[in-house]
């Protein structure tokens, strides 16, 4: 049997060619019937999200293919597995049938939380959702929803009980796009234009009381779940696309001649890629640790955080020395690097920002300094 690892990345360099990614990038072409074609190709079987936590190992070693070469492509494989996850763990039989047609391409998903004045602060989540004997009516106003647009089901975060804290007040449903009283509008983005990312607008728009996901009230355990799931492969995507920057920029410095000797051979540049070689391989490893304690029925909500913060920041430095060795080249419209540099920012919001992950981090702190004994 083929190594179905080895098959994605045939697949990749074979499909996500330069001018397909930067097609995609500029928002010139859809990244959606590449998806379907990926899918329906059953790629997305080996992935195997609805098996939960012990899909991880082989998710997360996706995730950091697809990053390398494709940050539209590889947001929406990241997006529907971690749908089809929570659908598979969380969903009644229905909604189960629905993840499985999304590993054959043959439905989207989109999942939406953030809002004007709730992201990292969920505490501040307004779209409000209002029983009528077997319907809800759902109001408010959603942003940044990759998929939205191109969705089959959206599922979205809502206040469901008012008069109770967030944790215990805050439903999920399953909307259909096409619900009455939803309006989705895309936004222009600086990267990953082919899958875009969108606002939604809720007007009393109705559905019925079975697209609750995970039941009444009972969102927030389903959101604590896809929070950590989401941290954990946006560092496995980090760990990817750095991993092919340096690996990118090392050619490049074989290749280059200065003064008569490859520009590898300068110490400074040298320095600086065995450096990023050795942080890359310290975040993959903590991706792995994460990974594997999750696998084994642990929260490890340190390690989770800690792999996202710490692969996100180092993306950062990974291209900006790549932008330093390039030069000029790298400044220029539809550069790899480029791209890169836009791209990479992303992962400094996803899945909460760097400083969510630290206060997340703050707060388990005690328990593990108690756990040291010196």
């Amino acid at each position: 049997m083929p190594d179905p690892i080895q098959a994605i990345k045939e697949w990749c360099k074979s499909k996500l060619t330069q001018d397909v990614v930067n097609a995609m990038d500029q928002g010139v072409m859809s990244a959606v019937p590449l998806y379907k074609e990926f899918a329906q190709e059953g790629l997305m079987e080996f992935v195997k999200p609805t098996e939960g936590a012990a899909a991880l190992p082989n998710l997360t070693a996706a995730v950091k293919i697809l990053a390398a070469y494709s940050g539209d492509f590889g947001n929406i494989v990241t997006l529907n597995c971690l749908g089809a996850m929570l659908l598979g763990l969380f969903g009644d039989e229905a909604q189960k049938k629905i993840s499985e047609e999304m590993l054959r391409g043959e439905k989207l998903f989109c999942f939406s939380l953030t809002e004007p004045e709730a992201g990292s602060d969920i505490q501040n989540l307004k779209t409000s959702a209002i029983r009528q004997g077997d319907q809800w009516f759902i109001n408010g106003r959603k942003l940044f929803a990759t998929g939205a647009a191109d969705a089959d089901y959206i599922l979205l975060a809502v206040r469901s009980n008012p008069d109770l804290a967030i944790n215990r007040g805050m439903s999920l449903f399953l909307v259909p796009r096409e619900t009455p009283g939803l309006t989705i509008s895309p936004m222009n983005k600086i990267a990953s234009n082919g899958f875009p990312s969108c606002e939604i607008l809720l007007d009393n728009a109705p559905v019925k009381n079975d697209a609750l996901v995970g039941g009444q009230d009972a969102g927030w355990g389903v959101i604590a779940f896809t929070g950590a799931m989401e941290r954990l492969l946006v560092a496995a995507g980090c760990v990817g696309l750095c991993s092919r920057v340096v690996h990118y920029v090392y050619e490049y410095a074989q290749q280059r001649m200065i003064s008569g000797k490859p520009l590898y051979e300068i110490q400074w540049v040298n320095h600086c890629l065995s450096d990023l070689a050795v942080r890359i391989q310290a975040a993959d490893l903590m991706v792995k640790d994460a990974v594997e304690k999750v696998s084994s029925g642990a929260n490890p909500a340190i390690e989770i955080c800690g792999a996202k913060a710490f692969a996100s920041e180092l993306q950062q430095g990974v291209i900006m020395s790549a932008m330093k060795i390039m030069g000029g080249r790298a400044y220029l419209k539809d550069h790899p690097v480029e791209r890169w540099m836009r791209e990479g920012l992303l992962s400094l919001y996803a899945g909460g920002t760097n400083e969510l992950q630290k206060n997340l981090i703050a707060r388990k702190l005690p328990g593990l300094m108690a756990q040291q004994d010196y």
